[in-house]
């Protein structure tokens, strides 16, 4: 399962906007490594997959990932082009692509690899991008990331696999979730689907049933709310201009005094990690982000 976890309409944006939303780009900053790439909390090493996130994260927040790094250090950038040749099955070029653009680089011409090329050579007759169903919902956020028009067959496929409870879910043998939801949600809008239709307006009243009585959200109804899942569920909402006030007031209570995020009340787990996928939804942006 996918664990990553954006705004309502202007007025609540401008109502809502936290003062700390520029802190926690600042947080991802400081964990920075010298080969360009960000290490999660306790850790030397930088992560490929965060170091994803997190150029997306710092681009919500109005940051130049691409340029970021430490004195005497490699770029963002360059960490990225050291492993994009490692970016093979479709989930990988998909961060891959994402986080190439949040950057400000060409994902047709990233490391001497075509990335859209290369995951276009993993949708299937069908339309299905990669092994699984949340692989077909990363893959059209990509694309249209890159600028390339979503397949239809891979929109007929995100489509066909909603449940009856207006859910979506990571593959076709397990249950729908929020954060998949969101992410179908966020890939039919990046596409052009209409809020009014049902593959999105009905997926909203799944994640209705995964809001908290404290206003989170969770990643299965009944569940504790998470940071993550409340980061996913707002920036979904924000593509149709709902309101999120009350969730955003939740996640902003997750904020510690060094910018990072809580993963739950209490709970600080991989800070690093969910600080990069809470700065969309604090920043008012959803995914893909260009």
């Amino acid at each position: 399962m996918i664990r990553i976890a954006i705004i309502a309409a202007t007025v609540t944006l401008a109502a809502a906007a936290p003062a700390y939303a520029g802190t926690g780009a600042s947080y991802l900053k400081s964990h920075q490594r010298p080969s360009g790439g960000i290490a999660e909390a306790g850790t030397r090493k930088a992560n490929v997959s965060l170091t994803e996130w997190a150029a997306m994260g710092l681009r919500a927040a109005g940051r130049s990932p691409g340029s970021a790094r430490r004195p005497g250090g490699r770029t963002m950038t360059t960490y990225l082009a050291h492993h994009a040749g490692s970016w093979r099955n479709a989930f990988a070029l998909e961060r891959g692509i994402l986080a190439v653009v949040a950057v400000g680089r060409n994902p047709r011409s990233f490391a001497d690899r075509n990335l859209v090329t290369a995951l276009r050579a993993r949708i299937s007759p069908d339309g299905v991008i990669g092994a699984t169903q949340n692989s077909t919902y990363w893959g059209v956020m990509a694309l249209r990331a890159a600028g390339v028009p979503a397949p239809q067959g891979s929109l007929a496929v995100i489509r066909s696999g909603q449940r009856s409870n207006g859910g979506y879910s990571w593959s076709a043998s397990a249950g729908p979730d929020s954060d998949d939801t969101s992410a179908a949600i966020m890939a039919l809008r990046a596409a052009g689907q209409s809020c009014a239709s049902r593959s999105v307006a009905h997926a909203f009243d799944y994640l209705a049933t995964a809001q908290t009585a404290a206003h989170g959200y969770a990643l299965l109804p009944g569940s504790s709310a998470n940071s993550q899942s409340t980061s996913w569920a707002i920036q979904a909402r924000h593509t149709c201009g709902l309101r999120n006030r009350q969730a955003l007031a939740w996640l902003h209570a997750r904020q510690l005094p060094s910018g990072a995020y809580n993963y739950q009340p209490g709970v600080t787990t991989t800070p690093a990690w969910v600080t990069g996928q809470v700065l969309p939804a604090v920043n008012g942006r959803s995914y893909p982000i260009r």
